[in-house]
């Protein structure tokens, strides 16, 4: 991501929406809303906060606590210049989706392969939803939020939101395996411009949109 920050322009509102960062492994009751950060998790995301030079303009969290964390320890290791807004907003649409990608036990379609039959555009088996209708809700709010010149919006969400992003714009493909291309903690895009013009960074690859799912 450092590469894609030296391609955004000085002079603009850009947002960053990032996955959280390193977070302590799966519990055996599979309740994740506990999974906190690990001291390598909080070190990572200040090494984020120290790379940054834009004054922070809005901060979005999903309720999820390890992603407000994120955030937390991103503007805690920023100079004091440059934190503007510290208020952590917390976002629904930032830690919800519209299909079901659990274990097949619980009704789902399991995790990695309901991302992958989105990508695939294989409805029968993501229970009707479409990658387009995951997408849109994250862009809207994504573009409701913040916007002021010359600031950096950061929303912090989860690999799910952040693979659906780069599927729908990137057409970025995962597998139905564990890590098999899948996002990285504190990975994510860039945007600049409006809802209805915008440009986006991902992985070094850059892309403009014109009244994309409008």
């Amino acid at each position: 991501m450092n590469k894609d920050a030296k391609r955004l322009p000085k002079d603009q509102n850009v947002k960053l929406y990032i996955r959280h960062s390193i977070r302590y492994d799966n519990p055996v009751n599979g309740d994740y809303t506990k999974l906190l950060l690990t001291p390598e998790g909080i070190e990572a995301a200040k090494t984020i906060g120290k790379s940054i030079d834009k004054k922070i303009g809005f901060c979005g969290s999903s309720s999820v606590k390890r992603c407000n964390q994120t955030i937390q320890y991103i503007l805690e290791a920023m100079p004091n210049k440059l934190k503007g807004n510290t208020q952590i907003e917390t976002l629904k649409t930032l830690a919800v989706m519209k299909g079901n990608p659990n274990p097949k036990e619980m009704g789902g379609c399991g995790w990695y392969e309901y991302y992958h039959y989105l990508q695939e555009r294989v409805p029968e088996k993501t229970g009707g939803v479409t990658l387009e209708e995951e997408v849109k809700p994250i862009l809207d709010c994504i573009f409701s939020h913040g916007g002021m010149g010359n600031t950096l919006d950061i929303f912090c969400s989860h690999d799910s939101h952040v693979v659906m992003l780069a599927s729908a714009l990137f057409d970025f493909k995962t597998g139905i395996q564990e890590h098999d291309n899948w996002c990285k903690y504190t990975e994510g895009l860039f945007f600049y411009g409006t809802r209805e013009r915008f440009t986006s960074l991902w992985r070094g690859e850059e892309r403009q949109f014109d009244n994309y799912l409008l």
